[in-house]
């Protein structure tokens, strides 16, 4: 089968956004599709072989989607000016509903697969589409979903001084780090990663190390600390019946005790644990498995 990724940059609701797509893109009108929408940092590119593994275990028979967050990604609309055009959790939750509002074909099935934070923006749009005749959800899969107590958590608890008070410094030492060469870059990157590391990790990676978008991930993650707190039991207990949650065993972001509590609240809605020991960062390095996991769930 051939695979053909192809890129977009695209304005959402004016905000600056990169769009991937293999199989039919929007203008093509596709009947069936699967969006994925990132966690944090929300670099698409990340997604890159997940989306690959999905296509091809659905046999090409959904085209297959990643959105970025907006200001996440390079692109010819991204500003370089420190303080402006930045991105909160709510700006981001608008940018998703405005995109599936705005690009995804009316009357088109769609499968929304949400990673960490990207699980409370999906909430979200369950919510916002609930009366909407032009779109159809059929099914939500929520990655290592870090939808309440995030400022709790541990990996919550060891950031929060970081995203609270040093935000300006770690942006300072982007900018140090933005005039090292793309090579150099790539060499440090793969010593961080592992020499194994996928290309796409690097090159997504490299982009992080733009000041400006540092600027927008760190303070989406600041405000994703202070605002996500009670999970959103009204619409999982709506959508039950079509969304599926599935925590690691070992998750720095949403702890074992936080699936336990979720399972009580919401009574037989379908939350999984991880038996494999994917990290919470699967996009890492089990790209495949969890791509393979995903297209087994929308094939049973």
């Amino acid at each position: 089968m051939t695979i053909v990724m192809e890129r977009k940059e695209i304005l959402v609701g004016k905000r600056p956004t990169e769009f991937l797509s293999i199989g039919p893109s929007f203008e093509e009108n596709p009947n069936d599709i699967v969006l994925i929408i990132p966690g944090n940092p929300g670099v698409a590119g990340y997604y890159t072989i997940f989306m690959e593994t999905i296509f091809i275990n659905l046999k090409g028979t959904h085209a297959v989607w990643a959105v970025s967050h907006a200001g996440h990604c390079c692109t010819a609309h991204v500003t370089s000016q420190l303080g402006k055009d930045v991105y909160d959790l709510n700006d981001q939750l608008r940018h998703k509903i405005d995109f599936i509002r705005d690009f995804v074909p009316k009357g088109a099935k769609v499968t929304l697969v949400g990673h960490s934070i990207g699980c409370q923006i999906i909430l979200n749009v369950l919510q916002a589409f609930e009366d909407s005749a032009d779109v159809k959800i059929r099914k939500s899969y929520l990655l290592f979903p870090t939808i309440e107590r995030m400022k709790d958590s541990p990996n919550g608890t060891r950031l929060w001084p970081l995203l609270c008070y040093f935000r300006w410094l770690a942006i300072f030492l982007v900018i140090i780090a933005s005039f090292i060469p793309k090579k150099i870059k790539e060499s440090l990157l793969y010593l961080y990663f592992g020499r194994k590391a996928h290309e796409h990790v690097i090159k997504a990676s490299t982009e992080l190390l733009n000041p400006k978008i540092i600027q927008n991930v760190l303070w989406m993650a600041y405000r994703e600390l202070s605002e996500v707190y009670e999970p959103n039991i009204k619409v999982l207990e709506k959508h039950k019946d079509n969304v599926m949650l599935y925590y690691g065993a070992n998750d720095g972001w949403c702890p074992l005790s936080y699936h336990k509590d979720l399972v009580e609240k919401v009574k037989e809605v379908d939350a999984q644990v991880c038996q494999q020991g994917h990290a919470h960062a699967f996009v890492l390095k089990s790209s495949v498995a969890m791509g393979e996991k995903v297209a087994q769930w929308m094939l049973s």
